[in-house]
């Protein structure tokens, strides 16, 4: 008996242990990827990277005319807006001690921003 209870406080503070090192090992977040498309066509691909420090949003389709934007909250701070226009990407700092934590493409048709929905959870 005294050796099932030994054996057993032993797996006991060994799965603890284990535990306490998978939740202190560094974060790795997958990237997550935002679209939005106004009528047939893809208009702004936004794309949280890495860490999550930075979030990037390209202009998919120039020959529309219209703007993209990514609206975007890190961990500490307000609601952010990053643009990009003529088929280009715009990247914001990457800050990984305060990473992405939601984010949205947008589409900016007459100077309204069409978002897509929900927002991406980067899971930081």
């Amino acid at each position: 008996m005294t050796r099932y209870r030994k054996t057993g406080r032993a797996l006991t503070v060994g799965a603890a242990l284990l535990g306490a090192l998978a939740l202190s090992g560094p974060a790795h977040a997958a990237d997550r990827t935002s679209l939005v498309a106004y009528g047939a066509h893809t208009r702004a691909k936004a794309v949280s990277y890495g860490a999550n420090g930075a979030v990037r949003i390209c202009d998919v389709d120039a020959a529309d005319g219209y703007g993209v934007a990514v609206r975007y909250y890190r961990k500490v701070g307000n609601l952010q807006t990053l643009t990009a226009y003529n088929g280009k990407c715009s990247v914001t700092t990457d800050i990984q001690s305060n990473p992405i934590i939601l984010f949205t493409a947008c589409v900016v048709i007459d100077s309204v921003d069409y978002c897509a929905s929900p927002y991406q959870d980067t899971g930081r």
